[in-house]
């Protein structure tokens, strides 16, 4: 009886362990979401006074909101590379294939997705590894959705 018991827990061991494998995401790589970075953010008034006050060759906005979701509102001088949420292979090679055009100068680069979080964090964590400088890298808070300057055209961009 004692060694029915045995085997039939090393059983059901077997199948938990066995499905807790295949419960993992992304084939057991992390997210990059979560990568040690220090994630630098910048305030929604912090990214007006930019908007403002800098000259545009001062900094660069990269964009990953849809397209669809770019098109009915971003912030001025934007570049769009539409890979939101950046969780697929094909949405991070399209920010890798569109890194180059970033890596010139020790600029600030903004990254605005639609909510200011993991999005924007996975673009980032891709970016590093393209060998753009941490240090200039920000998350614009609370992303697009959010964007408090929506009514003022000089700080929002409607197609």
């Amino acid at each position: 009886m004692k060694k029915r018991i045995s085997g039939l827990l090393l059983i059901t061991l077997a199948i938990f362990a066995i499905v807790l494998t295949g419960c993992s995401n992304n084939d057991g790589k992390k997210d990059r979401a979560e990568a040690d970075i220090d994630w630098q953010m910048i305030t929604p008034e912090k990214m007006k006074n930019v908007l403002e006050t800098d000259d545009a060759a001062d900094y660069q906005i990269i964009d990953i909101q849809p397209e669809a979701d770019y098109e009915k509102g971003h912030l001025p001088n934007s570049i769009s590379v539409p890979a939101y949420p950046v969780d697929t292979e094909e949405l991070e090679k399209l920010v890798v294939d569109n890194a180059d055009q970033f890596k010139d100068g020790d600029n600030p680069i903004y990254v605005v997705c639609p909510g200011g979080g993991s999005g924007a964090k996975r673009t980032i964590s891709l970016l590093i590894d393209e060998g753009i400088d941490e240090s200039r890298l920000y998350i614009v808070e609370n992303g697009a959705k959010k964007w408090p300057y929506k009514d003022d055209s000089k700080l929002w961009v409607t197609e």
